[in-house]
C-alpha cells in the first residue's frame, strides 16, 4: 500500500506544474508588455522629431532634433540645435506654438524645449573680437556672433601682470580709499 506522503506529492505535482506554467506566461507577458511600451515610445518620438524638423522647414530654417521621453508616459523632452539667429531670441514665443503644434498633430505633450546654438570655429589668426573691431567679419565667422561683439572693441584692453605678495599686502591693506595715483605707482614700482 503506498504511503500518505508519496500520494500527496502525486496528487501535488499537477498544481506545481499549473503554477509554473501561469507565473512563465506571466513572465513572457510582462516582457511583451514593456517591448511593446518600448517600440510604442521610438514610434512617438520619431514622430516628435518628424514634426519638429517639419515645422522649422516650413519657416526655412534647417535644425537638428532629438527627442526623449524621461517618464513612461506621454511627456517628452525636446532637444533643438540650430544656428544663432535673431529669430530665436524670442524662443519662448517659438516654444508655445511649437508645444501647441506637437499637441495638435501628435496628441503628445512636448513639457521641455532646450535649444543649442553652436557657434562655428574661428581661424586661429582670426578671432570674432578683433573682426567686430575692425568690422571686416571674415567669411568663415559667424555674422550673428559678430554682430555682438561690435559693442565690445571700444572696451579698453585689460593689463594682467603678476606682482609681488608685498605690493598686493600694502595695496589691499591701504583700505578702499586708495587712490587712482596709488595704484599706478604701486603698479609703475612692479615694471622696475
Amino acid at each position: 500500500m503506498p504511503s500518505a506522503s508519496a500520494s500527496v506529492s502525486v496528487s501535488a505535482l499537477p498544481w506545481i506544474v499549473y503554477l509554473v506554467g501561469v507565473n512563465i506566461i506571466g513572465i513572457l507577458a510582462c516582457v511583451a508588455f514593456l517591448h511593446f511600451g518600448a517600440r510604442r515610445r521610438k514610434r512617438q518620438i520619431a514622430l516628435i522629431n518628424a514634426v519638429i524638423l517639419d515645422y522649422f522647414r516650413r519657416s526655412g530654417v534647417m535644425v537638428a532634433v532629438n527627442s526623449v521621453s524621461l517618464t513612461n508616459n506621454k511627456r517628452f523632452t525636446a532637444f533643438v540645435e540650430s544656428e544663432p539667429m535673431k529669430r530665436f531670441r524670442l524662443s519662448h514665443i517659438i516654444e508655445m506654438t511649437l508645444r501647441e503644434h506637437i499637441a495638435k498633430v501628435c496628441g503628445l505633450e512636448l513639457e521641455k524645449i532646450y535649444w543649442r546654438f553652436p557657434i562655428r570655429e574661428v581661424a586661429q589668426n582670426d578671432s570674432p573680437a578683433e573682426n567686430a573691431a575692425n568690422r571686416k567679419p571674415s567669411k568663415s565667422s559667424d555674422e550673428y556672433i559678430n554682430e555682438g561683439l561690435v559693442n565690445y572693441r571700444d572696451l579698453p584692453k585689460v593689463d594682467v601682470r603678476e606682482i609681488s605678495w608685498e605690493k598686493f599686502e600694502e595695496v589691499t591693506t591701504q583700505g578702499p580709499d586708495i587712490t587712482s595715483e596709488a595704484k599706478s605707482t604701486a603698479s609703475a614700482s612692479d615694471k622696475h
